[in-house]
């Protein structure tokens, strides 16, 4: 009598495609990570620290942005790395009308509204916040004062 039941000589097992998954998780995770490090310090370094933590869309919608950007095609990070580079790099006026201008055509159209206001907060800010000013020019230290001698 014929068995009902064929052998199956599959290699994959549960425990293997769950270890497909883990590494999956662990990439997304990981893109996600970089985006929202580079990102995230390249505003907070860029900024004083008032007119960060005032950026309120920014840190309402930040977290949304990062997973699209983070599963979104590398060109697309490549573009918002442009923005918002690595240290000691600050994100400057001209990096916000940029930015501003991307999210109105091609790639960066579908953080438009995500983003919205972005750029005007930051680049409004730079032209009334001296603090802010010269964070975004240069590197500051905002918690220390250096004196220098005259001799």
């Amino acid at each position: 009598m014929a068995s009902s039941q064929s052998s199956c000589d599959c290699t994959d097992s549960d425990e293997d495609s769950g270890d497909i998954w883990v590494k999956f998780d662990m990439e997304l995770a990981h893109n996600y990570n970089v985006v929202y490090l580079q990102v995230f310090d390249s505003i907070e370094r860029s900024m004083c620290r008032n007119h960060f933590e005032k950026f309120e869309r920014f840190h309402e919608n930040v977290f949304e942005f990062y997973n699209s950007v983070s599963l979104g095609e590398v060109s697309v990070k490549d573009v918002v790395f442009g923005f918002f580079r690595n240290a000691p790099a600050r994100v400057r006026r001209l990096y916000w009308v940029k930015f501003g201008d991307w999210m109105k055509s091609g790639e960066g159209d579908k953080f438009g509204e995500r983003c919205e206001g972005w750029s005007d907060y930051a680049r409004n800010s730079i032209k009334v916040c001296e603090g802010y000013h010269n964070a975004s020019m240069r590197l500051i230290n905002f918690d220390k004062v250096i004196v220098l001698d005259n001799d």
